[in-house]
């Protein structure tokens, strides 16, 4: 078989690839109609969720991070138990304020306590 010349059909549809990626990754980013769920959003959905179902009694008391992890049936990005610093960031944008007891009972710990309207 002779090497194909330009005048040969195959020669004419020849695109390269890296011209190929790119409109493949073009059409990709066209593909997608849903925005990923990120893990920060779905903490914050469930942590939401669950103080809208507290009683004003129970919204005037504090809690620490792993009661509301427990309560709310928080789970890790990988099933496993949440990240701290995830709740943390959570609790603060739907209104709620950290604050700490010094006491020796307290043992120094962090509390959450709700402060505010539900955003």
């Amino acid at each position: 078989m002779q090497p194909p010349t330009s005048t040969d059909s195959r020669k004419s549809t020849y695109v390269p690839l890296r011209i190929q990626l790119e409109q493949l990754r073009n059409a990709a980013q066209y593909a997608q109609h849903t925005k990923p769920f990120r893990h920060s959003e779905r903490l914050r959905e469930q942590i939401k969720t669950w103080s809208e179902s507290m009683t004003p009694k129970q919204k005037a008391r504090r809690f620490t991070t792993e009661e509301i992890e427990r309560l709310a049936g928080l789970l890790g990005k990988h099933s496993g138990r949440a990240a701290h610093h995830h709740i943390a960031q959570a609790l603060r944008t739907l209104g709620f304020q950290p604050c700490r007891d010094w006491t020796v009972a307290g043992r120094n710990r962090r509390f959450w306590k709700f402060s505010g309207e539900l955003r």
